[in-house]
């Protein structure tokens, strides 16, 4: 709880007084110049920077963790004591656990450096084939352009001069048969039958002639030219085939390399995984790093979390979560104080500024302190502030609770108005000075107040009689 003290002996020098000569009188205020000791009177504890909380900082290892050993609640410690210790069955587990993981990484990385290997290999063999088909293409249109083109149209005019030759030919020995059979003495069935058979053969022949003139108009009008553009798409399709086999390739090689890169890297990573859970088993017993009193929970904000409940949780066999404060060591004594500002007093305090400590057991028995830390962010309307305590306190507990007297500021000779004399006029800080028995607002600007006086730095010169209480507009 704050409370604000001022100094009494400059209110009776301010020459306050109540007009009361009739019922009807409203109390009036002369201003004056005076001193004005502002002061903030707060609630706090005691604090120390050295306290050690027992917890497990989790760095690799996220499975169970449950109590097999912990110090008494209030048991005095020494450095290196062990506080609290965790069952090793989980993380042994868990160690196991990683251990297969890592195996199974080393065979995916395997993996994807032999696939690497052999991709690699079999892109060369299958690059080699692609260039020799394109070889074989160009070479095939190379030979039909100065071979087998010209020998096909060639084929094909002896074929068609064998078809003429042939008929020529029968036509002659027909000829001479006619004429040797007259010349001889043949019986003339004899004759008959070997003219009608070389007649007959001649007839044939023609026919086939005709059909032969007929198709070899074929090769060099349709076959030459169609296997001619054949063989030369043969030359462009493997051509293409061989920059989709290259492409392919390429591709191919880097999705092997980024599966090993990638393989490599899920290696490494569970090689740094089980190192930092291998370590992890160091952290399983938490041993002091202070001389002190040990104590279930945490001081936060100046208050203990210990409670019954606590005291029955963290026992063997309990469970407890990564990052929970199990048990404080709190060192003998104590060297700093916290409290929470008042956020509409915040800005008064500054780091620096003197201060008085005194434990609620002994308040008489003040300890001089200065305002060392002020948080700049509020919350819950107060501001949290930390004292450093000009000597350690050896008899106080951190957490123990104190009264708090920050000396704000001792302003000696300015000009004062009482805290219920200042109102509002059209928004703005303004008193009511009487003048020919009528009031009207001034408006002024206000300094410092401790609560019941207001320094006014702007407004008034001093000599004004005010109102006492002010007009609220």
């Amino acid at each position: 709880m704050k409370r604000l003290s001022f100094a009494l002996a400059p209110v009776l020098a301010l020459g306050t007084w109540i007009a009361a000569s009739s019922e009807d009188a409203r109390p009036t205020h002369t201003v004056a110049r005076g001193p004005l000791a502002v002061t903030l009177d707060l609630d706090g504890s005691y604090d120390s920077p050295d306290l050690f909380e027992a917890k497990f900082r989790p760095d690799g290892y996220g499975g169970e963790l449950s109590i097999s050993k912990i110090v008494s609640h209030g048991a005095s410690v020494k450095k290196g004591d062990v506080l609290l210790q965790f069952d090793s069955a989980p993380w042994q587990k868990a160690v196991a656990a990683a251990e297969n993981e890592l195996r199974a990484a080393d065979a995916g990385l395997k993996a994807a450096s032999d696939s690497c290997s052999w991709g690699d290999k079999q892109d060369a063999l299958t690059l080699a084939n692609s260039r020799d088909s394109v070889l074989d293409a160009q070479k095939e249109l190379e030979y039909f352009n100065t071979i087998d083109g010209p020998q096909m149209l060639k084929y094909n005019e002896l074929g068609l001069k064998n078809y003429e030759d042939s008929v020529k030919d029968q036509a002659q020995e027909l000829d001479q048969l006619e004429k040797m059979y007259k010349s001889e003495e043949l019986t003339t069935d004899t004759a008959d039958i070997v003219r009608d058979r070389a007649k007959r053969s001649l007839e044939n022949s023609k026919i086939y002639l005709e059909m032969r003139r007929a198709s070899s108009k074929k090769t060099p009008d349709w076959e030459y030219p169609r296997r001619k553009i054949h063989v030369e798409r043969a030359v462009e399709q493997s051509k293409v085939g061989l920059a989709q086999t290259e492409s392919n390739v390429a591709n191919g090689k880097v999705q092997r390399d980024a599966q090993r890169v990638r393989a490599q890297a899920a290696r490494d990573t569970q090689g740094e995984a089980i190192e930092k859970l291998k370590r992890e088993g160091e952290k399983l017993t938490i041993v002091s790093a202070i001389d002190g009193l040990a104590v279930y929970g945490q001081l936060a904000g100046g208050n203990w979390t210990t409670n019954d409940e606590l005291l029955k949780v963290y026992r063997p066999g309990e469970k407890v979560g990564a990052n929970q404060v199990v048990l404080t060591v709190i060192p003998s004594g104590a060297s700093m104080a916290r409290v929470a500002i008042p956020e509409d007093r915040g800005m008064q305090a500054k780091a620096g500024q003197k201060a008085t400590v005194a434990a609620l057991s002994a308040q008489d028995k003040k300890v001089e302190a200065t305002l060392s830390e002020i948080s700049p962010v509020p919350s819950g309307g107060m501001i949290a502030a930390k004292l450093k305590l000009s000597v350690p306190l050896e008899s106080v507990v951190p957490g123990m609770k104190c009264k708090v007297s920050i000396a704000v500021a001792d302003l000696k000779d300015v000009l004062l108005v009482p805290a219920s004399s200042v109102g509002a006029d059209g928004g703005k800080p303004a008193v009511w000075v009487m003048e020919g028995g009528k009031e009207k607002p001034v408006e002024v600007t206000l300094g410092m107040n401790n609560g019941q006086w207001h320094e006014v730095k702007a407004g008034l010169k001093g000599g004004e009689t005010i109102l006492l209480n002010a007009v609220k507009k």
